[in-house]
């Protein structure tokens, strides 16, 4: 999986898409709370990662 910041793009495109900005509402979002928003969702993005690590483990174990 590829690590590092996303394109600037992407991330306007996704936090427009989670919180139901227009481009132009998402502009007029203060910096720090889009830095917040930015932290949240990479948290949460991680979270279901090792969710899904963690499923994938044990339905090894369970296969064998």
């Amino acid at each position: 999986m590829r690590r590092g910041k996303p394109h600037p793009a992407l991330t306007e495109f996704r936090l427009c898409k989670e919180f139901g900005w227009t481009k132009t509402q998402l502009d007029q979002q203060p910096v720090k709370f889009v830095d917040m928003c930015i932290m949240i969702l990479t948290e949460m993005d991680r979270q279901t990662e090792e969710e899904m690590e963690k499923a994938k483990q044990e339905s090894r174990y369970r296969v064998r």
